[in-house]
């Protein structure tokens, strides 16, 4: 069980300190060849660019863990806190449903028959003379769109329990806020 919670806790974080270093890394190798030994490698530019499209949807993922999206409060800061907790429910609500349709839209875009003949001109699998399908490009939409609708679950779940608790107990997103 603690493995279970380890990787609900930490998956993205670690996705992503992983995708960002692979980033950072192969950016810096391929200015060092190209400026110092005049040559370059002919993978890691779209390398790079798969990261970066994967790093973008773990990313979305994480910043619905965190809490963390940017967000227009102007209007609701002068609430109530149980009207803020409902007008974020029916939010997170929203968007997971838009999130549910990516994952759709998505899961039927990486089975098309289209996409699963195609593969990357130059990016290979280590050590074979196997191409890279398009699909684990195009995978990055349905897998990130999951994560969200899970964490986006999390949320709700978490805003409901916040509703249901009265004020003079600490509700899990307080405790989780550090409120007092």
């Amino acid at each position: 069980m603690s493995l279970l919670r380890f990787v609900e806790k930490n998956a993205e974080a670690y996705l992503i300190n992983f995708l960002l270093f692979n980033i950072v890394l192969w950016v810096f190798v391929q200015v060092i060849m190209r400026y110092i030994f005049s040559s370059s490698l002919p993978w890691s530019e779209e390398f790079v660019r798969w990261c970066f499209i994967w790093f973008i949807w773990v990313g979305v993922s994480y910043g619905f863990k965190t809490r963390r999206h940017i967000c227009v409060t102007a209007l609701i800061n002068g609430l109530p806190p149980k009207v803020k907790t409902m007008i974020g429910i029916i939010t997170n609500l929203l968007v997971l449903w838009c999130m549910i349709k990516l994952f759709l839209y998505g899961w039927q875009q990486v089975s098309s028959p289209i996409i699963t003949r195609q593969s990357s001109i130059v990016l290979y699998w280590p050590l074979s003379d196997l191409r890279v399908g398009m699909q684990w490009l195009y995978a990055s939409l349905p897998v990130g769109a999951l994560l969200s609708s899970l964490r986006l679950v999390q949320n709700i779940i978490e805003d409901l329990i916040a509703l249901k608790t009265p004020p003079e107990i600490k509700s899990p997103l307080q405790l989780k806020a550090g409120g007092n």
